[in-house]
């Protein structure tokens, strides 16, 4: 349990099953949870204490402070603070930096730790959560239930709400889902040789810098054929990428193609762009996975925050 939880911090951010984005599918409150008092302010450590051995087969959670503005929803970035104890020791595990901005931990609902997304989805920014998190929805040990307080610092966008811009003539067409997916139709011409970028929606948030970490939701489709390569839409949700191009120094550290990062650099929050990028500034005569070589590519990015 130790090992895992040594761990556990670092690895919030691994993927795990997508829960739906249902507030009906949120962890229900029930006795476990009721059972950890979570004193102290939304912006403090918590003094979390509750009985021990704390055991739950279901994951529960209570809403402490409620928080304000949308619910979260599953595949939606957020900062946050945590503390997670041993439900059967009453140890405290991993705690997160509390009053250093930089020691909040960035999440995925949908991608971090299942009992932990179960109790955020559709809680509010601001709140304050107690989880009673049962051993299949925790780490690798299968006896020990978790207790979590969570401090919901900031939520980012769930998608880019910026006014509509008109279609640009020559760019593909974009149309989007209920949920904000975007589907890409090219245009039956040759692709361009130069990169072309075009804000689909305008957003009036905070303007993006080379360098900074932003919180996106993009999908890639191949000039050629239309065919999607990439998409978070369809995987667990935003994810965070640095507005850089990648260099063979920079190694896993951030950075992107650079005609990826020229579309975020510039965009303001709640902006979608659209970027047509051909091979010179994507992955060139090398291609990369399901990009073949010499591959001009279509990227529909939403701009959600930046970190």
């Amino acid at each position: 349990m130790l090992a895992a939880a040594a761990v556990l911090l670092v690895s919030l951010t691994a993927c795990s099953s997508q829960q739906p984005a249902d507030c009906g599918k949120a962890a229900p409150t029930g006795r476990a949870s009721d059972l950890i008092a979570a004193k102290g302010s939304v912006h403090g450590e918590p003094a979390a204490t509750f009985p021990t051995p704390l055991r739950t087969s279901t994951t529960e959670r209570t809403i402490v402070d409620p928080g304000h503005g949308a619910p979260l929803q599953n595949g939606q970035a957020i900062r946050a603070d945590l503390s997670i104890y041993n439900g059967t020791t009453g140890q405290l595990l991993p705690r997160s930096a509390y009053g250093a901005p930089e020691g909040t931990l960035s999440l995925t609902i949908g991608q971090t730790v299942a009992g932990i997304s179960r109790g955020l989805v559709c809680a509010r920014p601001g709140a304050k959560v107690a989880i009673a998190v049962s051993p299949k929805d925790g780490v690798n040990d299968k006896k020990t239930s978790l207790v979590v307080v969570v401090d919901v610092r900031k939520a980012f966008l769930q998608r880019a709400n910026g006014a509509p811009q008109p279609h640009q003539p020559g760019m593909p067409k974009v149309v989007l889902a209920p949920n904000g997916a975007p589907g890409i139709t090219v245009p039956k011409t040759k692709a361009p040789t130069k990169l072309q970028i075009a804000d689909l929606k305008k957003g009036d948030g905070a303007t993006v810098k080379r360098g900074d970490h932003v919180v996106v939701q993009y999908t890639g489709v191949l000039w050629k054929d239309g065919t999607v390569f990439d998409s978070t839409w369809t995987g667990n949700g935003a994810t965070t990428l640095v507005a850089d191009k990648a260099t063979a120094s920079s190694g896993s550290s951030g950075g992107v193609i650079a005609g990826f990062a020229d579309a975020m650099i510039g965009a303001k929050v709640g902006s979608q762009v659209l970027a047509v990028v051909p091979p010179s500034k994507g992955y060139g005569a090398q291609g990369s996975g399901a990009i073949p070589a010499n591959a001009t590519l279509v990227f529909v990015v939403d701009i959600l925050g930046i970190q």
